[in-house]
């Protein structure tokens, strides 16, 4: 019988930051085919899977990412945590959905299925896989660290690169030149005071100026600047485009680089319930079946140079997670 604490520190052990996930897709495969599971890896990249694990064709998909942020740093416990790199961000959820799901296997259900993706932590690169190769199901419980209660719904993002092309000059003689960063500075300055939209559920929405880069010395006019920006948005991206545009407009150039909708997600009842502000690969992979959201751990854990998860919670997640599929067959 599968330990969810066991599994998830040999999961943490193995480093698989974005792009490195091909020995840990061979742990999970390997485990997963030596308990009687049918394995299939989804090519993605060279050395790069997901791994779908199925008995048949299945009513309730069970997913997260093996892959994590960056740095790696090994698993270590005491009585109440585990910590390292994925401890909560995901590998502690995709052990106790292994457990869970083998659990149910072993009373009889056939109808469940795991899939395990890469790429979450970049461009979705998995989960946009996965969505084209399948399998669809009715129900798809997608695992990031919820605190064990159930998301209905996260926000969407925008992200965007901002570039000006300035003049450069003598800085004792400004009027001589353009400088970029003045310029970029009063663009963003005005993305600040923006006025966004906000709602009840998921409440307002937020823009975080990221990477800013631009001049050359101290003594010269700068002539380029550019500011890497990303919006976490409570409703259609078109609103925040359109802002976007309007306050660049004339001044730089603007590049979208990532668009994510908002999510709603299924609710159950019974399930205590909360809105997220994070995002996931939710919006690609709600089209192979309707989705939750559920997991344990701790966002403000995730990414840290302290990332840890509870071990009760995950021992609490088993059950869970059971729970949620018996309703949901």
């Amino acid at each position: 019988m599968l330990d969810v604490i066991e599994l998830t520190r040999k999961l943490v052990d193995i480093s698989s930051i974005t792009g490195q996930e091909n020995e840990v897709g061979e742990f999970v495969y390997h485990l997963l085919d030596e308990e009687g599971w049918f394995c299939e890896k989804q090519i993605v990249s060279p050395n790069r899977f997901n791994v779908l694990a199925i008995q048949e064709d299945p009513t309730v998909l069970l997913t997260t990412h093996l892959d994590t942020v960056p740095p790696f740093f090994p698993s270590k416990e005491d009585e109440e945590f585990i910590w390292g790199r994925g401890a909560c961000d995901a590998k502690g959820i995709a052990a106790a959905m292994i457990c869970a799901a083998s659990g149910l296997v072993q009373k009889g259900m056939t109808n469940i299925g795991l899939l395990f993706v890469v790429g979450e932590e970049t461009n979705s690169d998995g989960a946009t896989k996965a969505s084209q190769v399948g399998p669809k199901c009715q129900f798809l419980v997608n695992g990031e660290p919820t605190d064990n209660v159930l998301a209905i719904a996260h926000k969407g993002i925008v992200s965007a690169e901002i570039s000006v092309q300035g003049v450069s000059s003598h800085s004792a003689y400004p009027e001589k030149g353009v400088s970029a960063i003045e310029v970029l500075i009063d663009i963003l300055n005005d993305l600040r005071t923006a006025v966004f939209p906000n709602n009840d559920l998921l409440g307002e929405s937020h823009v975080n100026i990221g990477t800013i880069k631009g001049g050359r010395a101290s003594n010269v006019v700068a002539d380029f600047a550019k500011a890497k920006i990303l919006i976490r948005t409570i409703c259609k991206s078109e609103q925040y485009v359109t802002i976007l545009k309007e306050k660049v407009e004339g001044r730089g150039q603007l590049e979208l680089v990532k668009i994510s909708e908002p999510q709603n997600m299924e609710i159950i009842e019974g399930f205590d319930t909360k809105t997220v502000s994070y995002g996931t690969d939710v919006p690609v992979l709600r089209a192979l079946g309707r989705p939750l959201l559920f997991g344990p751990g701790s966002i403000f854990e995730a990414h840290t140079a302290k990332e840890k998860v509870s071990k009760s919670e995950l021992v609490e997640a088993v059950q869970l997670y059971q729970d949620l599929v018996l309703r949901l067959v």
